[in-house]
């Protein structure tokens, strides 16, 4: 990871509109409008966000369709630990995101099916 990519992520984890969307997203998947209202913050500042986190796998993306036809999409977090290493010689943040229970379960159904 860069410099520029430690200090984007650092100050991307320091924002409380950033944390809060995580921490949101973790309990359903949550549209743009829902987390707007949840955050209290402008539509933009939460694609903004959404974005960032998103491109650092943060945060997982779903098209889905309303009733009328309408696409929206809508954003999912996996419980995430983070960690900063800083030494000597370098800093640097490993993300671990814990896998869902039930792919857990499905890639240990494959595994047996494939015995």
């Amino acid at each position: 990871m860069t410099d520029e990519e430690l200090s984007d992520i650092l100050k991307l984890l320091s924002d409380e509109h950033s944390r809060k969307i995580l921490q949101e997203t973790m309990k359903r998947p949550m549209s743009a409008e829902e987390l707007s209202e949840v955050c209290d913050i402008s539509p933009q500042s939460v694609y903004r966000r959404t974005d960032k986190l998103s491109s650092y796998d943060l945060l997982d993306t779903e098209m889905e369709h309303d009733e009328d036809g309408h696409h929206f999409q809508t954003y999912t977090a996996a419980p995430t630990q983070i960690v900063i290493g800083i030494s000597e010689e370098n800093a640097e943040v490993t993300i671990s995101k814990r896998e869902k229970m039930a792919d857990r379960f499905s890639e240990f159904i494959n595994q047996v099916r494939d015995q």
